[in-house]
């Protein structure tokens, strides 16, 4: 319950949930990654903690540079 007045407070006050954001995109590179590999083993037998690691660095360097533009 405590997480659902957390969101509506954001919502009202029009503020943006950066970790929510950040996971979204890290997620989005992630896929987008493992999409282009055509879901063929190797994609999953590929997966490592780097490939995770880099693609948080990507979200986190996007959303300094959203940040910036405020």
């Amino acid at each position: 319950m405590d997480a659902v007045i957390q969101i509506n407070r954001r919502q009202r006050n029009n503020e943006v949930d950066w970790e929510q954001r950040r996971y979204e995109i890290a997620k989005g590179i992630l896929c987008h990654g493992y999409d282009r590999m055509q879901y063929t083993t190797e994609a999953f037998t590929d997966f490592d903690t780097e490939k995770v690691k880099l693609a948080v660095q990507y979200a986190d360097a996007l959303i300094a540079e959203l940040k910036k533009g405020k």
